[in-house]
């Protein structure tokens, strides 16, 4: 591993108190922002083939093109998400950016999801799951995506309580730093970001069966991103209290916690 082997140690720890407790870690994938093929998308597909991962992709459905839709039929490890609708910022000045904020009425930010969750019905693998933009949305529209059928939202850390029906599977470690650089996080921080989600479950403060997501934005990684995710699956790959869920294997895991 060409990152530094003992970097991964903590993590290779954590996943030894599992193995030794009789339990097995349970991880989810989530990549935010594809609307095309690109060689980002092409690279990422090779990784979800290399380790056999199952992969929730979100999906901008209002710039989702054709090409996409035919370059992801044959991928049956990947799951199509709606990611909001055209990923546009309606927060006002001084607010944090959202696209499925309160700002809206409710009727009009439902049938936009509407609209595009029916430009994503030909996508062979579209899964009802709801993924907002900037993880961040009222969850005062969570009743409406329930009666949709839409079975979990997926934003980022903790999970809120939400309508009957409907609840959060988020993420919980992502790779890029957003504040600062905009580029990778860096291993030693990242991997302690797994260690300590893993750790909180173990422990019970988080609940064990609420499977550690995994987010990423393939469109903007830079060769360390790249590099880490490498890494990171080949260490996954080697040890035998891990397992990768689907998304919504991964929902079903959280709805029981």
């Amino acid at each position: 591993m060409s990152d530094g082997f003992l970097a991964w140690q903590p993590l290779r720890d954590e996943l030894d108190r599992w193995s030794v407790a009789g339990n097995v870690a349970t991880f989810w994938w989530r990549d935010d922002d594809a609307i095309e093929p690109t060689p980002a998308l092409d690279r990422m597909l090779a990784l979800v083939n290399r380790y056999k991962i199952p992969l929730g992709l979100a999906v901008i459905p209002a710039s989702a093109t054709l090409a996409l839709q035919h370059r992801l039929q044959s991928e049956v490890l990947v799951a199509v998400l709606q990611h909001g609708f055209v990923h546009r910022n309606h927060a006002r000045s001084g607010e944090r950016a959202a696209e499925y904020g309160p700002q809206r009425p409710l009727e009009e930010r439902a049938a936009e999801f509407d609209h595009g969750w029916r430009l994503l019905e030909p996508f062979v693998r579209r899964t009802p799951i709801f993924v907002p933009p900037w993880n961040r949305y009222d969850p005062a529209i969570a009743e409406a995506l329930a009666a949709r059928g839409i079975r979990a939202i997926s934003a980022f850390g903790v999970a809120n309580r939400l309508h009957p029906g409907i609840i959060e599977c988020n993420c919980h470690v992502d790779i890029i730093s957003w504040r600062t650089t905009r580029a990778f996080a860096g291993v030693e921080k990242t991997v302690g970001k797994f260690v300590e989600h893993l750790a909180a479950r173990r422990s019970g403060s988080v609940p064990a069966g609420v499977a550690t997501g995994l987010l990423t934005h393939h469109l903007v990684h830079d060769d360390a991103s790249w590099q880490f995710l490498g890494s990171l699956f080949a260490t996954l790959e080697a040890h035998d209290a891990v397992r990768w869920s689907r998304p919504l294997e991964a929902v079903a895991g959280a709805q029981k916690s």
